[in-house]
């Protein structure tokens, strides 16, 4: 049962066209690193109970993932985000390991007509090290 939720949350993260899902990625020696921010309401309430992920309005959920070859990797996901009023929160990310994928989620509170800053650090396997940093607005 967890595989089968866990490749529906894989799916919606990769495949669903959803207002507001913009998902970027950044190329560094062979590593493809893939980030995204979305509304933690499009997860599934069972799917979000088994990864605790907080589903409401106000919280979104950012993905982190890198794939080698074709293959996914494993990473090392470390970051920060910073609103408006300059308030800096930790980013704690869970590794979510599935046959044929590895993603690390965080889940964050996104006030009504924020902007909010992530600032990434992403430690490959091979132990680069890769910023990613980025801005989005939430209405």
């Amino acid at each position: 049962m967890r595989t089968l939720t866990s490749l529906f949350l894989l799916s919606i993260l990769v495949l669903a066209p959803t207002p507001g899902l913009t998902a970027q990625y950044v190329d560094h020696n062979g590593y493809r690193i893939h980030y995204t921010t979305f509304s933690s309401m499009i997860i599934p309430a069972d799917v979000a109970a088994l990864h605790d992920i907080v589903r409401a309005e106000n919280r979104i959920v950012l993905n982190v993932s890198g794939i080698r070859n074709n293959e996914p990797v494993s990473l090392e996901v470390n970051g920060l985000v910073t609103n408006l009023l300059n308030q800096q929160y930790d980013l704690e990310f869970e590794e979510v390991n599935e046959s044929e994928a590895i993603y690390y989620l965080a889940n964050h509170l996104a006030l009504e007509q924020d902007i909010l800053r992530f600032s990434l650090t992403v430690r490959l396997e091979d132990g680069d090290t890769v910023p990613i940093s980025f801005l989005r607005r939430y209405d």
